[in-house]
């Protein structure tokens, strides 16, 4: 009799834990089944930092405008109050479109007013992310590969250090490879590498027509719509180390986030925009003076899916 008393007041217990409103399968429903490893989100804000291209692709269907304008030098010799502290003038201006075919897979054009010895270009590439940085570390980097090609509409008249250029259309013809490798550290900040190849089928006579070089960038958040962005590249040249003329390309700037618009404020040196400019044709020095404002504008229309 015990033992009954006993099983009806332990079922009597259990009954009163589960009341009419309870489900008994409830705690299933909470155990998470959302798979434990996710890619990571934004680790640069855009496909591109002040020089060079980001790990970031532009999402499926998607249309990117951007601007790139560079002014001319603050200080030094081609700056000062004479020159309006560099605004006077124009070194570059590049307009493109781009657009994602795939999360994955971008293309790209435009047109480069140029200022450097052989530019004034228009410019293609294609973009495809090969790798996504995951949040338990089981990928932990970004890796994309970027491939361009441009074609120079510059006068042989008007290339500034030889009477060959451009006896050949294929004198006009450079050519990017590079591959990006990216890590976003929380959500503070985003650091990436570019190992980068660079050939062009005309250059002066004593330079390298293939050129390697290695460039670095990172973005700081300051708060979640700014951030502190930088980028350098440093050009493995025997023909450059030879020439004090050529100085290391370097852009420091604020990034700003408005909605659809990202808006970059930028110093740099260069005064190029595309890789085959910029890298190989940078000649101004940050100690004398000879940056230069500029900025980026990127404004990414979505049309569904």
């Amino acid at each position: 009799m015990a033992g009954k008393l006993t099983s009806i007041f332990f079922f009597l217990i259990v009954f009163s834990c589960l009341s009419a409103d309870d489900d008994p399968f409830a705690i299933l429903d909470e155990i998470d089944d959302t798979p434990t490893s996710q890619p990571i989100q934004a680790t640069f804000k855009t496909t591109r930092l002040i020089l060079g291209h980001t790990v970031e692709t532009l999402p499926k269907r998607s249309l990117d405008f951007r601007v790139a304008h560079r002014f001319d030098d603050i200080l030094g010799d081609q700056g000062g109050l004479s020159n309006f502290y560099g605004f006077d003038r124009v070194t570059d201006i590049r307009i493109g479109f781009e657009y994602g075919i795939t999360d994955n897979l971008m293309v790209g054009i435009g047109r480069t007013k140029g200022s450097a010895q052989i530019t004034k270009n228009f410019e293609g590439f294609v973009k495809y992310r090969i790798l996504k940085q995951m949040n338990d570390n089981s990928m932990p980097f970004t890796v994309t590969a970027m491939l361009s090609s441009s074609i120079s509409t510059r006068a042989p008249s008007l290339v500034e250090y030889s009477e060959a250029a451009f006896q050949k259309f294929a004198h006009r013809l450079s050519y990017t490879s590079q591959l990006i490798i990216g890590r976003k550290f929380g959500d503070v900040m985003s650091l990436q590498l570019l190992p980068t190849v660079i050939h062009r089928n005309f250059v002066r006579f004593e330079d390298e027509n293939t050129l390697f070089a290695l460039g670095a960038g990172a973005r700081i958040n300051i708060t979640r719509r700014t951030a502190i962005i930088i980028d350098y590249f440093y050009p493995f040249s025997e023909y450059r180390r030879e020439n004090e003329e050529f100085k290391n390309p370097l852009g420091i700037g604020i990034e700003f986030e408005t909605g659809g618009h990202v808006f970059h404020l930028n110093f740099s040196n260069s005064k190029g925009i595309l890789e085959s400019d910029f890298i190989p044709y940078t000649t101004s020095s940050w100690l004398d003076g000879e940056f230069r404002l500029g900025f980026n504008i990127s404004r990414v229309f979505g049309f569904g899916y």
